[in-house]
């Protein structure tokens, strides 16, 4: 009985090869350069991400240095809330060129 059971490795790779296969029929594998271009968009969008974050912190010390508390907290809300629109924005931005970049190969792909 105990050698009919398969150890944990045996499992693993077992599904690590299923899902490799399903990956490969669905085109859903990913080039070199697809997989560079991404890379590349992940490190801009993070970039203007961090540059936005910087700039809030900048304008929220300067709002607490000038105006009272109560009237620097509603402004300094307002601020946060729009950094937040301001990084969905671009969050959305980048996951609509991730897609095309995505679709860029299954097109051509699906042409040859």
């Amino acid at each position: 009985m105990a050698e009919g059971m398969k150890s944990a490795l045996e499992l693993a790779l077992e599904r690590t090869e299923h899902v490799r296969k399903t990956i490969q029929e669905e085109g859903l594998a990913l080039t070199a350069a697809q997989r560079e271009q991404l890379a590349e968009l992940e490190r801009e969008y993070s970039a203007k991400i961090a540059e936005k974050d910087v700039m809030l912190q900048t304008e929220l010390r300067a709002v607490y240095l000038r105006y009272p508390p109560a009237e620097a907290h509603a402004l300094a809300e307002e601020l946060r809330q729009k950094f937040l629109e301001d990084k969905r924005k671009l969050m959305d931005e980048k996951e609509a060129k991730a897609a095309r970049i995505r679709q860029s190969e299954k097109a051509r792909g699906s042409l040859s």
